[in-house]
This record gives structure tokens, sequence and C-alpha cells, in this order.
């Protein structure tokens, strides 16, 4: 996820109107020790200072592949970069008994894949939640066509009858290797994804959209997964 996202602010800047632009940061890791982990990383989040910091979320990963170890995901989000930035702060400058815990169990119980920051391009906080979610590690060598594909295909999409949502996130660093964007299509279930995704496919603007972005896009990962819990959320 090493390449940088250009040139889409301004083409989606209607839907940014109604829609907060989230930063985010996430790290995908493997944990030994699940419910150890949770139960720490969740009084932790409910603690004073775990109060002070930005919305969080825990994932846990559904289905993986043979190069991606992570068991979960950590991601903090915010529609304010300084606030997010400033976690940083309130870790450095918290005492060693607020974080011995927590600190203690990561050591213990965590290993760190990968750890990457990227912006929501089209996405709605409130649709976050959902219960089961696929990612798409795509690689996009003409982001503008793209773009315009995309939105083309999210109008579609955004009038079917069946529940769910779909995303476009730009990576800005870190991350795997190719993986430029993450498309990111969400329903309550797994078998509402499934149905949904079905019935899509077969769509006029669904097929439109493959064929127009199929020479210059690659998928390079595709993963699902769903949330656990979230914390400072409003």
């Amino acid at each position: 996820m090493k390449n940088t996202f250009l040139g889409l602010i301004m083409l989606f800047f209607a839907f940014q109107s109604n829609a907060q632009q989230i930063t985010w940061q996430c790290s995908d890791v493997e944990v030994d020790n699940a419910p150890a982990f949770v139960t720490v990383w969740d009084q932790f989040m409910n603690s004073a200072l775990g109060k002070q910091m930005t919305p969080h979320a825990v994932f846990e990963y559904v289905n993986t592949n043979s190069t991606n170890s992570a068991t979960h995901q950590l991601c903090w989000f915010s529609d304010d970069p300084a606030k997010l930035e400033a976690n940083q702060g309130i870790f450095a400058s918290a005492k060693f008994m607020e974080l011995f815990p927590v600190v203690n169990t990561y050591i213990n119980n965590v290993t760190e894949i990968s750890n990457y920051m990227g912006q929501s391009l089209i996405a709605d906080p409130g649709d976050f939640n959902l219960r089961f979610s696929v990612l798409y590690g795509i690689n996009v060598q003409d982001p503008l066509s793209y773009a315009g594909a995309f939105t083309k295909m999210k109008a579609a999409f955004d009038k079917r009858e069946s529940t769910g949502t779909i995303e476009l996130h730009e990576i800005i660093a870190g991350g795997e290797q190719g993986i430029t964007h993450v498309v990111i299509v969400r329903a309550p279930s797994m078998a509402e994804w499934l149905s949904g995704r079905n019935e899509f496919i077969q769509t006029k603007a669904f097929q439109e959209f493959a064929a127009a972005t199929r020479p210059y896009t690659d998928v390079i990962q595709t993963t699902s997964g769903r949330p656990l819990q979230f914390y400072n959320v409003q």
C-alpha cells in the first residue's frame, strides 16, 4: 500500500460535501490469545485515558489468505486529522501504570503484521458498524478514470432494495506493497452480503464498471471480517 492516491478530491467533492471525510490509521495484527487481549483492550478504552482518544474500532478477520496471518484489525479514525495525531500525545503523557496492563498484554499476545494510514473518499461512518464486510485491496493505475467509473457504479448500487453500502478509500502510507486503494462492501450479515453481491454483479451497471476498469486495475487481496467493538463513537 505504498502508492499515494492522487487527484480524486475534486472529483468527489459533491459526495464529500454531504459526508465526512474520515482519516484512519489501522494495524493488522495477529493475536495469540484473543479473549485476554480483547478484555484488557476493552478495559483500557473504557478508562479515563482511553475515553480521551478518537473513535476506535476492533475488527476480527473472518476470511484471509496464506500471505496474511492477521486475525484482527485495530483502527483509529476521525474527521479531524489533528485529533487523530493527538492520540500519540495522549499515550506519551500517560502514567506507566495506566498503560502497563494493555502494553504488557500487547507485547505478549500481539504480533503487528502491517500498519497503514488512509482516508475515505466515499464512505459514511454511520455504516461502519454493519456486521459483515469484504475488503478488496486494489492496485489502480488510472485513479481519475477509476473514480468516474466507481461513482457511476455506486449510484446504481445505492438504488438497490438490499441493505448494504460500498465505500472507496485511498491508502496514503504503509500497508501492503502494490495496494493503492481499498473498496469495502458492507452488509448486516454474511448471508445478506452474498445475496446482494450475487444480485448486483449481474446488473448492467456492474458489468460496465468491471469492463471499464479491468485494463488499469488489479485486485491484490480480498479479505472479510466483522466489527467486534467500537469506542468513543457518538
